[in-house]
């Protein structure tokens, strides 16, 4: 089934989100009407070796890890209480095998960790001085998915927790010497334009 507004989990003024949504339609309706095989996998913060660095939604380990390898402190947004459903790589290529292998089709599946942890726990976890930047307009304060369906009909779950995925990104620190290193001033000069618009439109 195609989803509608009423049951997606959209932001109307997030358009990352909006964007993504889009996506999801476009494949599920095609498919429908080609008779194509197709299912939707929402994936939630994925981690894990070679994690992207670069541009406004740069994955926060990536950040992070240059920070703690050139000993910076690590740029948290707002307080640092927000959760993100961090669900690490191998587990998702699990995943997609599962889905890829079995008989379902048209179904929308959630891959997440079902176990938010907060960006001061992966601070804490990582080790190191922390700087605050500014909250972001239409970022949400947590990312939780709902992982029932895809355990339940794919039988997948995810295996590593994020204690050892965490961990294993560490081990790896000096994967990080060429990903850009970002400071308070880069970031506000990034993101400018989208607290010119996004705050605009949410007041």
């Amino acid at each position: 089934a195609v989803p509608t507004p009423e049951t997606a989990p959209i932001q109307p003024e997030y358009p990352y989100a909006l964007s993504k949504y889009l996506g999801e339609c476009s494949v599920l309706h095609w498919a429908k009407v080609y008779g194509l095989a197709a299912v939707s996998i929402r994936m939630f913060n994925v981690y894990g070796p070679r994690v992207r660095t670069t541009g406004v939604y740069g994955a926060v380990f990536g950040v992070f890890l240059a920070q703690k390898l050139h000993g910076k402190p690590f740029t948290v947004v707002g307080n640092g209480t927000q959760r993100r459903d961090f669900v690490y790589v191998t587990d998702v290529t699990r995943a997609f095998l599962a889905a890829a292998e079995s008989p379902h089709t048209g179904e929308i599946f959630n891959l997440g960790a079902g176990n938010p942890q907060s960006i001061n726990r992966l601070v804490e976890l990582i080790g190191g001085p922390v700087v605050r930047v500014p909250a972001r307009p239409g970022e949400p304060d947590c990312t939780w998915a709902d992982i029932s369906k895809i355990t339940g009909m794919l039988g997948w779950k995810p295996e590593v927790s994020f204690d050892e995925g965490v961990a294993r990104m560490v081990e790896h620190l000096e994967d990080w010497r060429g990903a850009p290193l970002w400071t308070p001033e880069a970031i506000a000069l990034a993101t400018k334009s989208w607290f010119e618009h996004l705050s605009r439109s949410s007041s």
